[in-house]
C-alpha cells in the first residue's frame, strides 16, 4: 500500500507575482532558494531512478531519443513556474489543469517518452501503423517493474516529505514578506 502525501498552498504564486511587482530582485532570490531545495532533496532520488543503459533495444543511438545516462541525469532540472491555468481551464474551475508552483521536469526526449509511455487511454499515439509501437509500454514495465510515471514521481515520491518540510519556511516567509508590501487605502 503506498501513501500520498499531496501539499498545496494556496495564493503562493498571486504571492510571487506581487513579490515580482514590488521587489523583482527578492522574487528572483526566493526562486532559486525554491528550485536549490528541490535540487538537494527531491533530484537526487530522481537520478538514482534512471537506468544506466538504455531501457529498450530502440534507444541505443545517439539521436534526439537515444539513451546516454549522463544526458538523462542532466536533464532533470528544478523550476518555478507562477503561470495562471489557461483561460479554457478556468472557466471549468481549473479542474482540468493544475499548475505547481515548483515543477520538476525533464528536458530529454527519451526520458519523458520512456516515463510516461502507457499513461494514455490507448497503447500508442501513432497513427502510421508502421511507427506503431504498441508493446513499448509494457515492455518498458516488465523491464523496470514499475509502470507510469517510471522515474521522475518515483524517484521524487520517497524525499516528498523533506521537501516540503523544507518549502514550508520559505514559503512563510515570503507570505510575511508579502504582508509587509500591502498597503492599506481608504
Amino acid at each position: 500500500m503506498s501513501t500520498t502525501v499531496k501539499v498545496e498552498y494556496y495564493g503562493l504564486k498571486e504571492a510571487l507575482r506581487e513579490l515580482n511587482k514590488t521587489d523583482p530582485k527578492l522574487r528572483k532570490e526566493v526562486g532559486k532558494e525554491l528550485r536549490g531545495i528541490v535540487e538537494k532533496t527531491m533530484i537526487p532520488g530522481i537520478v538514482a531512478a534512471i537506468p544506466g543503459s538504455a531501457p529498450t533495444r530502440g534507444m541505443r543511438h545517439s539521436g534526439r531519443t537515444g539513451w546516454k545516462k549522463a544526458n538523462q541525469q542532466a536533464g532533470v532540472v528544478a523550476k518555478v513556474d507562477t503561470r495562471k491555468a489557461r483561460r479554457r481551464n478556468l472557466q471549468k474551475g481549473a479542474q482540468w489543469e493544475s499548475v505547481g508552483t515548483v515543477v520538476v521536469r525533464t528536458k530529454t526526449a527519451a526520458l519523458a517518452i520512456s516515463d510516461m509511455a502507457g499513461k494514455g487511454p490507448n497503447k500508442t499515439r501513432n497513427q502510421n501503423p508502421k511507427m506503431a509501437r504498441p508493446n513499448f509500454a509494457d515492455v518498458l514495465t516488465s523491464k523496470l517493474g514499475r509502470g507510469p510515471s517510471r522515474y521522475i514521481w518515483f524517484g521524487g515520491e520517497a524525499n516528498l516529505d523533506e521537501t516540503s518540510r523544507a518549502l514550508n519556511d520559505v514559503i512563510k516567509r515570503v507570505m510575511t514578506d508579502i504582508e509587509k508590501n500591502i498597503v492599506r487605502r481608504t
